[in-house]
Order: C-alpha cells, then sequence, then structure tokens
C-alpha cells in the first residue's frame, strides 16, 4: 500500500505551515541558545551494588589454588567423601534459582 496517495507525501508541493513565519527569534529560542546544558547520569543503588560487586570478582583470583591442592590431595588418599544427599540438595537449590 503506497501511503503517498493518501497523504501527498513529503514531495507533494502543498506543504502549509499554521505558525506565522517569524524573521526574528523568539524570546524561548534566545533563552535556550544562551543556556548552557549539562549531561548527568544517576546511577540506582542497585546498580551502584551491582558494579562494586563485578569490581570484588575481578580482585579475586580466578581459582582457589590451595583448596584444589587440598582436594586433589583427599582424592589421591582416598579421603575425600561425597556427600550425596547435600550434593543433589545443591543442585535442586541450583536449578530453583535459574528458575
Amino acid at each position: 500500500m503506497n501511503i503517498n496517495k493518501l497523504t501527498g507525501g513529503l514531495n507533494s508541493g502543498s506543504q502549509t505551515r499554521n505558525e506565522p513565519v517569524s524573521k526574528e527569534p523568539n524570546s524561548a529560542a534566545k533563552a535556550q541558545s544562551s543556556a548552557t546544558f549539562t549531561d548527568q547520569v544517576k546511577l540506582s543503588a542497585s546498580t551502584k551494588s551491582i558494579q562494586q560487586i563485578e569490581a570484588e570478582i575481578r580482585d579475586m583470583p580466578d581459582v582457589d589454588d590451595a583448596t584444589v591442592e587440598r582436594i586433589r590431595g583427599a582424592i589421591e588418599r582416598g579421603e575425600y567423601k561425597i556427600d550425596y544427599e547435600k550434593l543433589a540438595g545443591k543442585m535442586l537449590d541450583f536449578e530453583d534459582d535459574l528458575n
């Protein structure tokens, strides 16, 4: 559907203006052009908290080497016991958090 047939299009040459054309800028335009505007950004409290948490995570080591070595040693010695009920509960909690 061609809407230019209904509205006359932008280049129909029959454009009208409802306001009188003045060569002098009005006082509102003068005030606006002389005013100084500054951009401001305000962050919510939750955004600030997220940024703080991200900064803390960035400062953390990728892997806790001491914990890895402790668990590795326990596995090698046969001392590492898995609590399957606790593991299953954690998996269910994680699943609930995703939903």
